[in-house]
C-alpha cells in the first residue's frame, strides 16, 4: 500500500493533485476530477461530502485504507488532509487499480 502513497506524491508534483475538502469538492464539481479519495479517518460529512459529489457527476470514488497524518505526509502537508482529488485520468487509473 505504500505504492499507493508513492503514486499520490508523484500526482502531487506534476501537479495533478488537489488536497483538501474544500479544494476537492470544486474539482469534481468543475469537473476537473478524475477520481477521489478520503482518508479512512476523515470525518463523516467529508465522506458524505466527497462520495455524494463523485455520484453525481460520475467520478470514481474511494476511501482510503490510510490515515489523515499518512496521506498528509505523503502529500507534503504538515498537517493531516482529510480528502484529495486527482486531475489526470492516467494517475486516476494507476492508483484505483493499485487499490
Amino acid at each position: 500500500m505504500d505504492k499507493v502513497l508513492s503514486y499520490f506524491g508523484l500526482c502531487r508534483k506534476a501537479g495533478k493533485l488537489v488536497c483538501g475538502t474544500e479544494l476537492a469538492t470544486e474539482a469534481i464539481r468543475a469537473g476537473k476530477a478524475k477520481a477521489a479519495f478520503t482518508a479512512s479517518d476523515a470525518s463523516a460529512n467529508t465522506v458524505k461530502r466527497i462520495s455524494d459529489g463523485c455520484r453525481y457527476r460520475n467520478v470514481p470514488y474511494a476511501s482510503l485504507p490510510f490515515t489523515r497524518e499518512q496521506l498528509g505526509k505523503a502529500l507534503g502537508k504538515s498537517g493531516g488532509t482529510a480528502s484529495a482529488a486527482v486531475t489526470d485520468g492516467n494517475f486516476a487509473d494507476m492508483i484505483l487499480k493499485t487499490l
